[in-house]
């Protein structure tokens, strides 16, 4: 019948083509020229998970609330946590208003801690 495989037919299951793979094939390592090295494969980070350097960033924070029996994974935690993050910029700003600072020093202390801040109200996001 057309359309209608054999008995016996390697694909009657339904399956598709299998390409044979020896079995010690896993065992040897793929030959390398003289000279070179293997090219060493990158894990690619996945979108919004935080660099290096964030990753430090978060397991300082996070230390700072798991010393204290606290975790920002906790929403509520974390709400308090931006919350003080807000605190730390009108701190700034209350210097600069009391003429503790002037505007400079205002806009140097500002641009210092602005990433800072910015990268900390991230790591609730990163856990």
């Amino acid at each position: 019948m057309p359309g209608h495989a054999p008995a016996g037919h390697p694909h009657a299951h339904g399956g598709a083509d299998v390409i044979p793979m020896r079995r010690d094939r896993r065992r040897s390592p793929a030959a390398v020229p003289h000279g070179n090295t293997a090219p060493q494969l990158e894990e690619p980070v996945p979108a919004g998970a935080p660099t290096p350097a964030e990753e430090q960033l978060l397991r300082v924070v996070e230390g700072v609330f798991v010393e204290r029996g606290l975790t920002l994974a906790d929403p509520q935690t974390a709400a308090a946590f931006h919350a003080a993050l807000d605190l730390a910029v009108l701190a700034v700003d209350a210097a600069r208003a009391k003429g503790t600072v002037d505007h400079a020093g205002q806009a140097t202390i500002t641009d210092t801690i602005t990433d800072t801040i910015t990268n900390m109200r991230n790591v609730p996001d990163w856990l």
